[in-house]
């Protein structure tokens, strides 16, 4: 496809060494190139582009962040990525309708804008890395120090959005062994209770391969790569009715809870039927593997530029 596309954000990672949609959107497409010069503020970003258009003429298309600067005057092809709940984020809702498709990455994002989008709307899952995210025949557990049959949570120690106080309400009401993989620095003196922070994608994914059960205690998620990672190692969900779990059945995946009493019963339910769970299989199913995120980006870009 020779269609020249720019991919306008503030930049593609906010954590060094991390691949993030952006970085995937540059190697899937081979003509779209990064506009983000490494860092570019939000506030001044939109008239840079503008300017640069000035001088050089419009792309066939551009893919754009929705959600953090305003919308841009320039004649065409956008598409937006909307990933970010925000309730009265009035720019957010212009920079949506004022593109020729509007991208949420679940169908959680997408009930969260029902009613105010008018732009064609598409979903697409960021996607995870399946062969990076895989069950593994090694024992890391010795190494990394993790207890025996450990429940896992990956996140922040926050109340909204990741329910940390949920988290801790099970902890604390149950016999199980913990792990925490935080990215705030949080730590904790408990007997049940492994935490670490800021962990790379190779240690996670042996991390993910020592636990045996994952939960989502969030009171909103736009997608929970939390939870679809360790999945891709074979872990059952015990989520709420967030992001990719919104309005979905219990099944091969996991189960659903929204308080201590109904975690403490369905993560008893994962233990006891562990075998007849196959979240890697759902995942994959439903479209969550890079590869499916590939094929429905470049499928979009062939609509939209003919």
């Amino acid at each position: 496809m020779d269609k020249i596309g720019w991919l306008i954000n503030d930049c593609l990672t906010c954590i060094p060494g991390t691949k993030t949609i952006w970085h995937n959107l540059l190697e899937w497409l081979p003509g779209l190139i990064d506009k983000t010069g490494g860092y570019t503020d939000f506030g001044t970003l939109p008239k840079r582009i503008e300017d640069e258009v000035a001088r050089e003429g419009n792309p066939d298309y551009v893919i754009r962040n929705s959600t953090f600067f305003r919308p841009m005057n320039i004649e065409t092809k956008t598409i937006s990525l909307l990933q970010d709940c925000y309730t009265g984020n009035q720019q957010q809702i212009d920079v949506a309708n004022r593109s020729d498709v509007t991208v949420f990455n679940s169908p959680f994002t997408e009930a969260f804008f029902k009613g105010q989008i008018t732009s064609r709307t598409e979903i697409i899952s960021l996607g995870v890395d399946s062969d990076h995210f895989h069950k593994m025949d090694t024992d890391y557990r010795e190494e990394l120090g993790i207890l025996p049959d450990s429940i896992l949570f990956v996140g922040a120690n926050n109340v909204h959005p990741k329910g940390f106080d949920l988290m801790l309400d099970i902890i604390n009401n149950t016999n199980y062994n913990f792990c925490l993989v935080m990215k705030d620095g949080y730590s904790i003196n408990h007997p049940r209770v492994k935490v670490f922070n800021k962990v790379n994608q190779d240690e996670i994914v042996k991390i993910y391969n020592s636990c045996k059960i994952v939960l989502c205690t969030s009171r909103i998620e736009t997608l929970h790569l939390g939870g679809i990672e360790p999945a891709m190692c074979g872990l059952p969900i015990v989520a709420t009715n967030v992001g990719v779990y919104y309005n979905v059945e219990s099944g091969e995946w996991g189960r659903k809870a929204s308080n201590v009493e109904e975690f403490k019963k369905e993560i008893e339910f994962v233990f006891n039927n562990y075998d007849s769970f196959n979240p890697r299989n759902y995942f994959i199913t439903m479209g969550h593997d890079l590869n499916s995120s590939k094929n429905k980006w470049v499928k979009l870009i062939k609509d939209i530029c003919g």
